[in-house]
């Protein structure tokens, strides 16, 4: 399979290694409007051809797969772009800036018989997965759901793992560019989210950066997603709770998921199980966080998203996170987006 990449920023490295590693797999060649910036990245992970442009890399390399890492901002036109070109296409999340583009995206894609997959990566996690795998064997009841990811925007930029415009307006800012996994993540646990009412403001950039989302549903479950790009201590915990009390929270950064089930300590004896209990969760979890860099389980979502998108492009299967589901998380996150605005619970259109 034949493979060009259009975007050679932040997230393409990782990429590049996923494609690295496949079999019967050529990335051919990389384009940025930043020429330098792909002959830089090419030569690194020796990728033959650089472009700078998209068409003449459709126009010249005769790609089966395209994969977009550009802002959401340009999706849309690069994706209606390649469709005329290129059979299968992957774009990075989010899908787009509103869910008129991506009505356009989907039209454009369906004309042309090309398939489009979203690069919504978190639920190819192994513990989301596990988590998924028991509510649909029937062993855990989803009552709720609550996504809380709480960082510091300053110090990922100073690390390099987040760019200035994603506290830019233009791109839509951390709603879009970080709030867009909570949102996809609580449509794959809970479903049909009918009304949307959040609270928050802009504490320090000039785009929502701190704000808690209640969604209610059509049943009885309901989510919770909190969010903040100002806190000096980073968390990313997400926590199930099922009809019966229990609870399973997924440490995302940390490949980690733990029951918690422990009774209260009400006695000496329960103070020190307690005690014992904590420090082994402890354990586990920096054990894990440390193989997840020695075996680079990092790339483990991306892998197991583009590896299972090849698969069923080969085998002429549908996208496994479909243009809708992308269509569909650009709603939620209007009307998380509206309720901030108006103060007031928004339903969700469809």
């Amino acid at each position: 399979m034949r493979v060009g990449m259009i975007g050679c920023g932040g997230i393409a490295p990782t990429h590049i290694r996923v494609y690295k590693s496949l079999e019967n797999v050529n990335l051919v060649s990389l384009c940025d409007l930043n020429f330098e910036r792909a002959k830089a990245l090419a030569s690194k992970f020796r990728v033959e051809k650089t472009y700078g442009n998209y068409i003449e890399m459709f126009e010249k390399e005769d790609l089966d797969l395209v994969d977009i890492c550009t802002p959401a901002s340009t999706h849309c036109r690069i994706v209606c772009d390649a469709a005329e070109y290129v059979p299968a296409i992957l774009v990075e999340k989010p899908m787009a800036l509103n869910v008129s583009e991506c009505d356009t995206m989907i039209r454009e894609v369906k004309k042309h018989s090309t398939k489009l997959c979203i690069g919504h990566n978190q639920i190819f996690s192994p513990n989301i997965l596990r988590a998924k795998a028991l509510i649909n064997s029937g062993e855990f009841k989803v009552w709720s759901f609550e996504t809380v990811q709480k960082e510091s925007f300053e110090l990922l930029k100073a690390h390099d793992l987040a760019p200035a415009w994603n506290v830019e307006p233009e791109q839509r800012g951390i709603i879009w560019e970080v709030c867009c996994h909570l949102a996809y993540i609580q449509l794959h646990f809970i479903g049909d989210v009918k009304e949307v009412y959040a609270v928050g403001g802009k504490v320090r950039y000039p785009v929502y950066d701190d704000f808690t989302v209640l969604l209610r549903t059509g049943g009885q479950h309901f989510g919770v997603i909190e969010l903040s790009w100002v806190s000096k201590e980073t968390e990313i915990v997400y926590e199930l709770r099922d009809v019966l009390g229990k609870r399973l929270q997924i440490h995302r950064d940390f490949d980690y998921l733990v029951e918690k089930s422990e009774s209260p300590p009400f006695n000496y004896g329960s103070v020190l199980r307690s005690f014992l209990v904590d420090e082994k969760r402890l354990l586990q979890k920096w054990t894990k966080f440390g193989l997840s860099y020695v075996k680079k389980k990092k790339l483990l979502p991306t892998f197991n998203l583009i590896s299972t998108y090849i698969d069923n492009i080969e085998k002429d299967l549908p996208s496994p996170v479909s243009p809708e589901d992308g269509r569909n998380t650009i709603n939620l996150l209007e009307c998380i987006e509206k309720s901030l605005n108006e103060k007031r619970p928004i339903s969700l259109s469809q």
